[in-house]
Protein backbone atom coordinates (compact mmCIF):
# COMPACT_ATOMS: atom_id res chain seq x y z
CA UNK A 1 0.00 0.00 0.00
CA UNK A 2 1.25 3.17 -1.08
CA UNK A 3 1.48 5.80 2.05
CA UNK A 4 -0.24 9.17 2.04
CA UNK A 5 2.99 10.90 2.32
CA UNK A 6 4.34 9.68 -0.85
CA UNK A 7 1.57 10.98 -3.10
CA UNK A 8 0.24 14.20 -1.69
CA UNK A 9 2.65 16.23 -3.57
CA UNK A 10 2.40 14.68 -7.02
CA UNK A 11 1.31 15.86 -10.36
CA UNK A 12 -2.21 14.64 -10.90
CA UNK A 13 -1.35 12.35 -13.48
CA UNK A 14 1.63 10.82 -11.64
CA UNK A 15 -1.07 10.22 -8.98
CA UNK A 16 -3.02 8.36 -10.98
CA UNK A 17 0.32 6.40 -12.28
CA UNK A 18 1.05 5.53 -8.27
CA UNK A 19 -2.32 4.77 -7.28
CA UNK A 20 -3.04 2.06 -10.10
CA UNK A 21 0.39 0.90 -9.79
CA UNK A 22 -0.59 -0.03 -6.18
CA UNK A 23 -3.69 -2.18 -7.05
CA UNK A 24 -5.83 1.51 -6.01
CA UNK A 25 -7.99 1.11 -9.26
CA UNK A 26 -10.83 2.90 -7.61
CA UNK A 27 -9.15 5.65 -6.59
CA UNK A 28 -7.08 6.23 -9.60
CA UNK A 29 -10.16 5.96 -12.11
CA UNK A 30 -12.07 8.79 -9.96
CA UNK A 31 -8.95 10.85 -10.24
CA UNK A 32 -8.47 9.74 -14.29
CA UNK A 33 -12.26 10.78 -14.52
CA UNK A 34 -12.84 14.17 -12.87
CA UNK A 35 -9.67 15.45 -15.18
CA UNK A 36 -11.34 14.14 -18.17
CA UNK A 37 -14.22 16.06 -16.90
CA UNK A 38 -12.27 19.51 -16.71
CA UNK A 39 -12.69 21.86 -19.54
CA UNK A 40 -8.54 22.34 -19.37
CA UNK A 41 -7.16 19.22 -17.51
CA UNK A 42 -3.88 21.36 -17.36
CA UNK A 43 -1.87 18.13 -18.22
CA UNK A 44 -1.18 16.99 -22.31
CA UNK A 45 -4.16 15.23 -23.33
CA UNK A 46 -2.41 12.53 -25.40
CA UNK A 47 -1.31 10.83 -21.67
CA UNK A 48 -4.08 11.48 -20.01
CA UNK A 49 -5.43 9.24 -23.36
CA UNK A 50 -3.25 6.92 -22.13
CA UNK A 51 -3.88 6.42 -18.54
CA UNK A 52 -7.45 5.92 -19.06
CA UNK A 53 -6.61 3.31 -21.50
CA UNK A 54 -4.58 1.63 -18.75
CA UNK A 55 -7.26 2.07 -16.18
CA UNK A 56 -9.79 0.35 -18.42
CA UNK A 57 -11.16 3.64 -19.24
CA UNK A 58 -11.63 3.11 -22.89
CA UNK A 59 -14.39 5.14 -24.36
CA UNK A 60 -12.43 8.82 -22.70
CA UNK A 61 -9.30 7.62 -23.61
CA UNK A 62 -10.57 7.24 -27.44
CA UNK A 63 -11.64 10.71 -26.96
CA UNK A 64 -8.56 11.98 -26.00
CA UNK A 65 -6.11 9.86 -27.94
CA UNK A 66 -7.71 11.07 -31.24
CA UNK A 67 -7.87 14.91 -30.08
CA UNK A 68 -4.39 14.28 -29.03
CA UNK A 69 -3.57 12.85 -33.31
CA UNK A 70 -5.07 15.71 -34.21
CA UNK A 71 -2.53 18.04 -33.33
CA UNK A 72 -0.18 19.53 -36.47
CA UNK A 73 2.51 19.10 -33.69
CA UNK A 74 2.70 16.01 -32.84
CA UNK A 75 6.15 14.21 -33.89
CA UNK A 76 6.25 10.98 -35.87
CA UNK A 77 7.20 9.22 -32.72
CA UNK A 78 4.70 11.02 -30.16
CA UNK A 79 1.94 9.99 -33.01
CA UNK A 80 3.40 5.95 -33.04
CA UNK A 81 2.39 5.48 -29.35
CA UNK A 82 -0.56 7.23 -29.32
CA UNK A 83 -1.65 5.45 -32.61
CA UNK A 84 -0.70 1.87 -30.81
CA UNK A 85 -2.93 3.14 -27.50
CA UNK A 86 -5.78 4.26 -29.49
CA UNK A 87 -5.83 1.07 -30.99
CA UNK A 88 -6.09 -1.07 -28.16
CA UNK A 89 -8.75 1.29 -26.59
CA UNK A 90 -10.86 0.72 -29.74
CA UNK A 91 -9.83 -3.31 -29.98
CA UNK A 92 -11.46 -3.41 -26.05
CA UNK A 93 -14.40 -1.29 -27.11
CA UNK A 94 -15.35 -3.81 -30.09
CA UNK A 95 -14.58 -1.30 -33.01
CA UNK A 96 -12.17 -4.12 -34.66
CA UNK A 97 -12.52 -2.80 -38.03
CA UNK A 98 -10.96 1.03 -36.98
CA UNK A 99 -8.03 -0.32 -34.78
CA UNK A 100 -7.09 -2.75 -37.31
CA UNK A 101 -6.35 -0.76 -39.66
CA UNK A 102 -4.94 1.65 -37.51
CA UNK A 103 -2.43 -1.16 -36.67
CA UNK A 104 -1.65 -2.10 -39.92
CA UNK A 105 -0.62 1.62 -40.59
CA UNK A 106 1.89 2.13 -37.49
CA UNK A 107 3.27 -1.44 -38.12
CA UNK A 108 4.09 -0.39 -42.11
CA UNK A 109 5.78 1.61 -43.92
CA UNK A 110 4.74 4.80 -43.32
CA UNK A 111 6.00 4.52 -39.26
CA UNK A 112 9.22 2.73 -40.40
CA UNK A 113 11.40 4.87 -38.85
CA UNK A 114 8.98 5.79 -35.47
CA UNK A 115 8.77 1.64 -35.62
CA UNK A 116 12.26 1.26 -35.58
CA UNK A 117 13.56 4.14 -33.40
CA UNK A 118 10.68 3.12 -30.28
CA UNK A 119 10.59 -1.08 -30.85
CA UNK A 120 14.00 -1.94 -32.42
CA UNK A 121 16.58 -0.10 -31.32
CA UNK A 122 15.79 0.28 -27.76
CA UNK A 123 16.17 -3.73 -27.85
CA UNK A 124 19.37 -5.28 -28.11
CA UNK A 125 17.86 -8.10 -29.93
CA UNK A 126 16.33 -6.08 -32.38
CA UNK A 127 18.71 -3.30 -32.63
CA UNK A 128 20.84 -4.67 -36.05
CA UNK A 129 17.80 -5.28 -38.05
CA UNK A 130 17.86 -4.20 -41.17
CA UNK A 131 15.16 -1.50 -41.98
CA UNK A 132 15.00 -2.30 -45.79
CA UNK A 133 14.40 -6.24 -45.08
CA UNK A 134 11.26 -5.29 -42.86
CA UNK A 135 8.53 -7.10 -44.50
CA UNK A 136 5.58 -4.67 -45.98
CA UNK A 137 1.41 -5.10 -44.42
CA UNK A 138 0.66 -6.26 -48.34
CA UNK A 139 4.11 -6.82 -50.00
CA UNK A 140 4.57 -10.17 -52.13
CA UNK A 141 6.59 -12.79 -50.46
CA UNK A 142 6.68 -14.95 -53.40
CA UNK A 143 9.93 -17.63 -53.01
CA UNK A 144 11.07 -15.29 -50.18
CA UNK A 145 12.98 -16.69 -47.29
CA UNK A 146 10.95 -14.94 -44.25
CA UNK A 147 12.39 -15.09 -40.70
CA UNK A 148 10.57 -14.22 -37.98
CA UNK A 149 11.68 -12.72 -34.75
CA UNK A 150 10.88 -13.67 -31.50
CA UNK A 151 8.21 -10.42 -30.31
CA UNK A 152 6.39 -10.58 -26.79
CA UNK A 153 6.42 -14.03 -24.77
CA UNK A 154 5.59 -17.51 -25.05
CA UNK A 155 1.50 -17.04 -25.33
CA UNK A 156 2.42 -14.39 -28.06
CA UNK A 157 4.06 -17.27 -29.72
CA UNK A 158 1.43 -20.03 -29.68
CA UNK A 159 -1.34 -17.03 -30.71
CA UNK A 160 0.71 -15.96 -33.87
CA UNK A 161 2.22 -19.24 -35.06
CA UNK A 162 -0.93 -19.70 -36.68
CA UNK A 163 -0.04 -16.79 -39.59
CA UNK A 164 3.29 -19.00 -40.09
CA UNK A 165 0.85 -21.20 -43.12
CA UNK A 166 -0.16 -18.08 -44.66
CA UNK A 167 3.11 -16.76 -45.58
CA UNK A 168 3.64 -20.21 -47.11
CA UNK A 169 0.16 -19.95 -48.93
CA UNK A 170 1.31 -16.67 -50.29
CA UNK A 171 4.26 -18.16 -51.83
CA UNK A 172 7.00 -17.84 -49.20
CA UNK A 173 9.65 -20.40 -50.01
CA UNK A 174 10.70 -21.25 -46.10
CA UNK A 175 9.92 -19.69 -42.96
CA UNK A 176 12.13 -19.38 -39.67
CA UNK A 177 11.03 -18.99 -36.61
CA UNK A 178 12.51 -17.67 -32.94
CA UNK A 179 12.24 -19.29 -30.41
CA UNK A 180 13.34 -20.52 -26.67
CA UNK A 181 15.05 -23.27 -25.70
CA UNK A 182 11.80 -25.77 -25.12
CA UNK A 183 9.47 -24.18 -27.07
CA UNK A 184 10.06 -26.49 -30.17
CA UNK A 185 8.55 -29.26 -27.90
CA UNK A 186 4.93 -27.94 -28.74
CA UNK A 187 6.09 -26.70 -32.07
CA UNK A 188 5.52 -28.29 -35.48
CA UNK A 189 8.31 -28.05 -37.54
CA UNK A 190 8.75 -29.15 -41.54
CA UNK A 191 10.71 -28.78 -44.49
CA UNK A 192 9.58 -25.36 -45.37
CA UNK A 193 9.48 -24.19 -41.54
CA UNK A 194 12.22 -24.55 -39.24
CA UNK A 195 13.42 -23.08 -35.77
CA UNK A 196 16.12 -20.55 -34.73
CA UNK A 197 17.65 -19.95 -31.59
CA UNK A 198 18.15 -16.13 -30.12
CA UNK A 199 21.68 -15.88 -29.80
CA UNK A 200 23.75 -13.23 -31.56
CA UNK A 201 25.30 -15.50 -33.87
CA UNK A 202 22.35 -17.05 -35.30
CA UNK A 203 20.59 -13.34 -35.33
CA UNK A 204 23.86 -12.32 -37.36
CA UNK A 205 23.23 -15.13 -39.97
CA UNK A 206 19.66 -14.85 -40.49
CA UNK A 207 19.81 -11.30 -40.61
CA UNK A 208 22.11 -11.65 -43.88
CA UNK A 209 20.09 -14.85 -45.33
CA UNK A 210 16.58 -13.93 -45.14
CA UNK A 211 14.90 -11.98 -47.60
CA UNK A 212 12.71 -10.17 -45.21
CA UNK A 213 12.40 -10.30 -41.46
CA UNK A 214 8.92 -9.60 -39.60
CA UNK A 215 7.14 -10.00 -36.04
CA UNK A 216 4.02 -11.93 -34.73
CA UNK A 217 2.22 -9.05 -33.90
CA UNK A 218 3.06 -7.36 -37.76
CA UNK A 219 1.73 -11.03 -39.34
CA UNK A 220 -1.41 -10.00 -36.45
CA UNK A 221 -1.85 -6.91 -38.45
CA UNK A 222 -0.62 -8.20 -41.80
CA UNK A 223 -3.63 -11.48 -41.82
CA UNK A 224 -6.05 -10.94 -39.27
CA UNK A 225 -8.52 -9.05 -40.95
CA UNK A 226 -11.67 -10.19 -38.80
CA UNK A 227 -12.89 -10.10 -35.39
CA UNK A 228 -14.51 -13.36 -35.96
CA UNK A 229 -13.13 -16.75 -35.73
CA UNK A 230 -9.85 -16.44 -37.13
CA UNK A 231 -9.74 -18.08 -40.52
CA UNK A 232 -6.43 -19.59 -39.41
CA UNK A 233 -5.97 -23.01 -37.56
CA UNK A 234 -5.08 -21.97 -33.79
CA UNK A 235 -3.42 -25.48 -33.86
CA UNK A 236 -1.94 -25.61 -37.04
CA UNK A 237 1.71 -25.42 -35.71
CA UNK A 238 1.38 -26.25 -31.86
CA UNK A 239 1.54 -29.82 -30.86
CA UNK A 240 3.32 -31.65 -28.58
CA UNK A 241 6.80 -33.40 -29.58
CA UNK A 242 5.90 -36.97 -30.26
CA UNK A 243 8.96 -38.16 -28.08
CA UNK A 244 8.00 -35.71 -25.14
CA UNK A 245 6.97 -38.12 -22.16
CA UNK A 246 5.46 -37.01 -19.08
CA UNK A 247 7.38 -37.70 -16.04
CA UNK A 248 6.56 -40.87 -14.15
CA UNK A 249 6.39 -38.90 -11.09
CA UNK A 250 3.92 -36.44 -12.72
CA UNK A 251 2.13 -39.83 -14.38
CA UNK A 252 1.25 -41.24 -11.34
CA UNK A 253 0.29 -38.26 -9.27
CA UNK A 254 -2.25 -37.40 -12.00
CA UNK A 255 -3.38 -41.11 -12.27
CA UNK A 256 -3.72 -41.17 -8.79
CA UNK A 257 -7.44 -39.46 -9.30
CA UNK A 258 -9.62 -41.41 -10.90
CA UNK A 259 -13.39 -40.16 -9.36
CA UNK A 260 -13.38 -36.50 -9.51
CA UNK A 261 -12.47 -34.01 -12.25
CA UNK A 262 -9.10 -33.16 -12.29
CA UNK A 263 -8.47 -29.29 -12.12
CA UNK A 264 -5.32 -27.51 -13.03
CA UNK A 265 -4.80 -24.15 -11.19
CA UNK A 266 -2.51 -21.05 -12.30
CA UNK A 267 -2.86 -17.72 -10.65
CA UNK A 268 -0.17 -15.18 -10.70
CA UNK A 269 2.31 -14.10 -13.57
CA UNK A 270 5.96 -12.51 -13.47
CA UNK A 271 6.15 -10.93 -16.57
CA UNK A 272 5.98 -7.57 -15.33
CA UNK A 273 3.40 -6.54 -18.38
CA UNK A 274 0.86 -3.53 -18.57
CA UNK A 275 -2.03 -5.21 -17.13
CA UNK A 276 -0.09 -5.36 -13.53
CA UNK A 277 -1.07 -5.98 -10.45
CA UNK A 278 -4.31 -6.82 -12.17
CA UNK A 279 -3.58 -9.59 -14.05
CA UNK A 280 -2.89 -11.74 -11.92
CA UNK A 281 -5.11 -13.25 -8.89
CA UNK A 282 -4.41 -14.05 -5.03
CA UNK A 283 -4.48 -17.69 -4.63
CA UNK A 284 -6.73 -16.48 -1.21
CA UNK A 285 -9.42 -15.24 -3.91
CA UNK A 286 -9.83 -18.77 -5.47
CA UNK A 287 -10.68 -20.76 -2.15
CA UNK A 288 -14.58 -19.97 -2.86
CA UNK A 289 -13.92 -22.60 -5.53
CA UNK A 290 -11.07 -24.89 -3.35
CA UNK A 291 -14.16 -26.14 -1.20
CA UNK A 292 -15.73 -27.83 -3.98
CA UNK A 293 -15.20 -31.66 -3.14
CA UNK A 294 -16.09 -33.46 -6.70
CA UNK A 295 -12.46 -31.79 -7.93
CA UNK A 296 -9.00 -32.42 -7.30
CA UNK A 297 -6.76 -29.19 -7.85
CA UNK A 298 -3.15 -29.24 -9.18
CA UNK A 299 -1.34 -26.56 -9.25
CA UNK A 300 0.92 -25.95 -12.37
CA UNK A 301 2.71 -22.25 -11.09
CA UNK A 302 6.08 -22.16 -11.88
CA UNK A 303 7.98 -20.11 -9.85
CA UNK A 304 8.16 -18.40 -6.47
CA UNK A 305 5.67 -19.78 -4.17
CA UNK A 306 5.33 -17.55 -0.71
CA UNK A 307 3.98 -19.06 2.68
CA UNK A 308 0.67 -17.95 2.12
CA UNK A 309 -0.28 -19.37 -0.75
CA UNK A 310 1.77 -22.62 0.27
CA UNK A 311 -0.34 -22.88 3.31
CA UNK A 312 -3.46 -22.38 1.33
CA UNK A 313 -2.36 -25.14 -1.14
CA UNK A 314 -1.76 -27.67 1.98
CA UNK A 315 -5.34 -26.80 3.40
CA UNK A 316 -6.94 -27.82 0.66
CA UNK A 317 -4.37 -30.52 -0.32
CA UNK A 318 -3.69 -29.03 -4.11
CA UNK A 319 -1.27 -31.03 -5.96
CA UNK A 320 2.08 -29.43 -6.65
CA UNK A 321 3.18 -30.24 -9.90
CA UNK A 322 6.01 -27.32 -10.98
CA UNK A 323 8.58 -29.41 -9.85
CA UNK A 324 7.60 -31.85 -12.41
CA UNK A 325 7.32 -28.47 -15.35
CA UNK A 326 10.80 -27.35 -16.52
CA UNK A 327 9.28 -26.70 -20.39
CA UNK A 328 6.12 -26.14 -22.18
CA UNK A 329 6.54 -29.55 -23.33
CA UNK A 330 5.91 -30.81 -19.92
CA UNK A 331 3.10 -28.30 -19.40
CA UNK A 332 1.37 -29.67 -22.52
CA UNK A 333 1.25 -33.08 -21.64
CA UNK A 334 0.30 -32.36 -17.93
CA UNK A 335 -3.07 -30.21 -20.02
CA UNK A 336 -3.94 -33.54 -21.84
CA UNK A 337 -4.26 -34.81 -18.80
CA UNK A 338 -6.69 -32.23 -16.93
CA UNK A 339 -9.87 -32.13 -17.02
CA UNK A 340 -10.10 -28.39 -16.69
CA UNK A 341 -7.82 -25.51 -16.55
CA UNK A 342 -8.30 -22.65 -14.39
CA UNK A 343 -5.85 -19.70 -14.98
CA UNK A 344 -5.00 -15.91 -15.62
CA UNK A 345 -4.43 -14.57 -19.05
CA UNK A 346 -1.05 -16.86 -19.35
CA UNK A 347 1.34 -18.12 -22.29
CA UNK A 348 -0.40 -21.96 -20.98
CA UNK A 349 -3.78 -20.41 -21.04
CA UNK A 350 -2.61 -19.72 -24.87
CA UNK A 351 -1.02 -23.46 -24.93
CA UNK A 352 -4.20 -25.27 -23.58
CA UNK A 353 -6.52 -23.31 -26.29
CA UNK A 354 -4.13 -23.92 -28.94
CA UNK A 355 -4.00 -27.67 -27.77
CA UNK A 356 -8.12 -27.72 -27.77
CA UNK A 357 -8.11 -28.22 -24.13
CA UNK A 358 -10.66 -27.16 -21.64
CA UNK A 359 -9.59 -23.90 -19.94
CA UNK A 360 -11.77 -20.96 -18.02
CA UNK A 361 -9.25 -17.50 -18.19
CA UNK A 362 -9.81 -14.80 -15.58
CA UNK A 363 -9.18 -11.74 -17.27
CA UNK A 364 -9.18 -8.02 -15.92
CA UNK A 365 -11.20 -5.56 -16.98
CA UNK A 366 -8.17 -3.94 -18.21
CA UNK A 367 -6.88 -6.56 -20.49
CA UNK A 368 -4.50 -7.29 -23.55
CA UNK A 369 -6.51 -5.57 -26.36
CA UNK A 370 -6.67 -9.42 -28.72
CA UNK A 371 -9.69 -10.19 -25.78
CA UNK A 372 -11.57 -7.75 -27.75
CA UNK A 373 -14.71 -6.56 -26.29
CA UNK A 374 -15.56 -10.63 -25.78
CA UNK A 375 -17.52 -11.54 -22.51
CA UNK A 376 -17.51 -15.51 -22.16
CA UNK A 377 -16.39 -17.01 -25.72
CA UNK A 378 -13.48 -15.87 -27.47
CA UNK A 379 -12.98 -16.69 -31.26
CA UNK A 380 -9.56 -17.44 -30.41
CA UNK A 381 -9.46 -20.70 -29.19
CA UNK A 382 -12.73 -23.07 -29.51
CA UNK A 383 -12.14 -24.98 -25.93
CA UNK A 384 -11.34 -21.58 -24.04
CA UNK A 385 -14.01 -19.40 -21.73
CA UNK A 386 -13.75 -15.85 -20.44
CA UNK A 387 -14.65 -15.13 -16.93
CA UNK A 388 -13.85 -11.28 -17.11
CA UNK A 389 -14.21 -8.46 -14.84
CA UNK A 390 -16.88 -5.72 -14.93
CA UNK A 391 -14.55 -3.01 -12.60
CA UNK A 392 -10.98 -3.19 -12.53
CA UNK A 393 -9.22 -5.07 -9.77
CA UNK A 394 -12.55 -6.39 -8.73
CA UNK A 395 -13.21 -10.48 -8.97
CA UNK A 396 -16.77 -10.83 -7.62
CA UNK A 397 -18.90 -11.07 -10.27
CA UNK A 398 -15.74 -13.19 -12.28
CA UNK A 399 -15.47 -15.65 -9.88
CA UNK A 400 -19.20 -15.64 -8.45
CA UNK A 401 -19.25 -16.83 -12.14
CA UNK A 402 -16.84 -19.17 -12.59
CA UNK A 403 -18.00 -20.79 -9.02
CA UNK A 404 -21.28 -21.35 -10.66
CA UNK A 405 -19.88 -22.55 -13.80
CA UNK A 406 -17.47 -24.72 -11.82
CA UNK A 407 -20.32 -26.48 -9.58
CA UNK A 408 -22.27 -26.97 -12.75
CA UNK A 409 -19.69 -29.53 -14.42
CA UNK A 410 -18.16 -31.20 -11.17
CA UNK A 411 -22.31 -32.20 -11.06
CA UNK A 412 -22.35 -33.37 -14.38
CA UNK A 413 -19.06 -35.08 -14.17
CA UNK A 414 -20.16 -36.80 -10.91
CA UNK A 415 -23.32 -38.30 -12.77
CA UNK A 416 -22.20 -38.92 -15.90
CA UNK A 417 -19.75 -41.28 -13.18
CA UNK A 418 -22.36 -42.96 -11.34
CA UNK A 419 -24.24 -43.56 -14.51
CA UNK A 420 -21.20 -45.15 -15.61
CA UNK A 421 -20.68 -47.22 -12.73
CA UNK A 422 -24.12 -48.42 -12.57
CA UNK A 423 -23.73 -49.79 -16.30
CA UNK A 424 -20.08 -51.38 -15.66
CA UNK A 425 -20.25 -52.73 -11.74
Amino acid sequence: MTHPHEVENLAPLDLVRTLRVAGRAGEARALCAQLAALPDPDCYIGQLGIDLSYLGMYAEAEKFLMRALAEESVTLDNRYMLAEELCIAQFLLGKYHEAHQCYRTIRGREFAEAFHRLILEGNEAWRHVLPHKLLEMDESVEDMRIFIHAEGGFGDFVQFSRYIDALLRDGAREVVVEYFPGWEEIFRQSDEVTMSLPTVEQRAIEHERCDRMTFGFSLYARYQRSPYWPAENPAARIAIHPAKALSDEAAELLADETKRLKIGLLWKSASGVRQEPYRSIPLARLESLLHNQDCRFYAVQVGDIGEEERAIMNHHGITDLAPHLSTFGDTARVLEKLDLLITIDTGTAHLAGALNRPVWVLLSQACDSRWLDCQRFTPWYPSMRLHRQTELGDWTQPLADLHTDLNALSASFSASSAQARAENP
